[in-house]
């Protein structure tokens, strides 16, 4: 099987770790799309939120639905599966769709490749680094990915100088 449903080059390709079947691709045409290996005809999901290219992805080891990408827009973008299709508020659809957990924006530079931290205690823990030889080390707040942390819809999005390093 094969898929064709990027309308430019395919720059990154990643499997879920826990659900086999699963993978992502990123593309220079600025998307993600979700894919199930069984059924390649059909992308199953396009995740939207990257002004530039989509370098790198990587699904979190100990956190079966959510995915990381990172881009030439300088963001990480971090992403929750299970929250697609979740109804938004509507003030909240200009901060982007509810799959779109976090958005990490503390780069100066390209960001060319990203990194789960998989050790327990830490799952929420991201390494990033960019073209301008900046690796960081961050961790998304508690109160982000919680339970009550109130609807989805509203991204958090950390600017540089913010994000633990």
């Amino acid at each position: 099987q094969h898929a064709e449903d990027h309308s430019r080059e395919i720059s990154c390709v990643a499997f879920n770790c826990v659900a086999q079947n699963i993978l992502a691709t990123g593309s220079v045409d600025r998307t993600i799309g979700l894919w199930d290996a069984r059924q390649l005809k059909k992308r199953v999901h396009t995740f939207l939120a990257h002004e530039g290219e989509v370098f790198s992805l990587d699904w979190s080891v100990l956190n079966e639905t959510i995915l990381s990408s990172a881009g030439a827009d300088r963001r990480v973008c971090v992403w929750d599966m299970s929250r697609i299709g979740t109804k938004q508020h509507a003030e909240d659809v200009a901060d982007g769709p509810p799959e779109l957990l976090f958005i990490h924006a503390g780069h100066t530079s390209k960001v060319s490749d990203i990194s789960w931290n998989a050790n327990v205690g830490n799952e929420w823990t991201l390494a990033s680094v960019a073209e301008d030889n900046v690796l960081q080390v961050w961790r998304m707040a508690e109160s982000i990915y919680t339970e009550d942390a109130g609807p989805p819809g509203a991204p958090a999005i950390a600017e540089a100088g913010t994000s633990a390093v």
